[in-house]
């Protein structure tokens, strides 16, 4: 269970992240428009967010926690990144605001690939904290 202390250590990391990410979507849009340039280097950048996010959120909570994170900043910037971008202009998807099932598709989308890559930090952080643990024990020698 999350406790309320623990959601104190992950909120600064969660709206940190957010924050980047809607920037993101912003700085794609802007030059996207002008420049063509291509939104698939921006979802690499993406990934590796959430990646970050739950391994962070892991070291700093729980496996759980890093998880949930992850999850969470997938929901937001997969809902407030696009609105950004349409507001801005024609937005990733070049769809309107006002198709429902397309915008709830590309948010469910978005945050299982956020939960995904925040397993696979979450999972790579514990695996580290309790490699160093094992090792700062004295019981695997340096």
């Amino acid at each position: 269970m999350i406790e309320r202390r623990q959601v104190r250590r992950m909120t600064p990391v969660i709206l940190a992240a957010v924050a980047l990410l809607v920037a993101l979507d912003a700085m794609g849009e802007l030059a996207g428009q002008p420049l063509g340039f291509p939104y698939l280097p921006l979802g690499v950048v993406s990934l590796l967010i959430y990646l970050s996010v739950g391994a962070i959120c892991s070291w700093r909570t729980s496996f759980g926690g890093g998880l949930l994170a992850a999850a969470v900043v997938g929901v937001l910037a997969g809902t407030v990144g696009p609105l950004v971008a349409w507001l801005i202009g024609s937005g990733p998807v070049a769809q309107d605001v006002t198709e429902p099932r397309i915008f709830a598709y590309r948010v469910a989308f978005v945050t299982a690939t956020a939960a995904a890559a925040g397993f696979i930090g979450a999972a790579a952080a514990s695996w580290l904290e309790r490699r160093r643990a094992v090792r700062s024990s004295g019981v695997v020698p340096r």
